[in-house]
């Protein structure tokens, strides 16, 4: 089963629910310590690991779920890992490999930059170099 971060290409994805939950989805084979810092953080999973998928308990206070997920998304890059985490959980700087996008825009930019976009928009073979604009000629009296 892919998820959410799988879909994206990141490494994580910190999103809040409808359901007014923030989770947490992994990358599928995701190395352990995504999944420890995502535990240190407070995050818990319903299964072992079994679907990457990490929630913060129900009973966490709004201003703390967005500390507590800034917070994961910070230890994350720092790391060296990709996070993509919804605009309203950033508190403060969440470092420079985070893609701070709504869910709604980050579909859009998949559409956009998929493989099947990729090649609509090229439709050049691989080693041949793409054709420069044609100009039209200048005037002339």
């Amino acid at each position: 089963m892919r998820t959410l971060a799988d879909v994206f290409g990141t490494d994580v994805e910190i999103v809040h629910r409808s359901d007014d939950v923030v989770r947490a989805f992994c990358r599928t084979g995701a190395p352990e310590q995504i999944h420890d810092v995502l535990r240190q953080c407070g995050f818990t999973a319903s299964e072992k690991h079994s679907s990457c998928c990490y929630s913060l308990p129900p009973e966490t206070p709004g201003p703390d779920q967005a500390a507590v997920a800034s917070t994961a998304a910070t230890l994350l890059d720092d790391a060296g890992y990709r996070v993509g985490i919804a605009p309203h959980l950033v508190v403060g700087y969440v470092g420079q490999n985070c893609i701070v996008q709504t869910e709604t825009q980050r579909h859009a930019a998949t559409r956009r930059t998929g493989p099947s976009a990729a090649a609509e928009a090229a439709p050049t073979q691989a080693g041949t170099p793409a054709a420069a604009p044609v100009r039209p000629a200048a005037r002339t009296r």
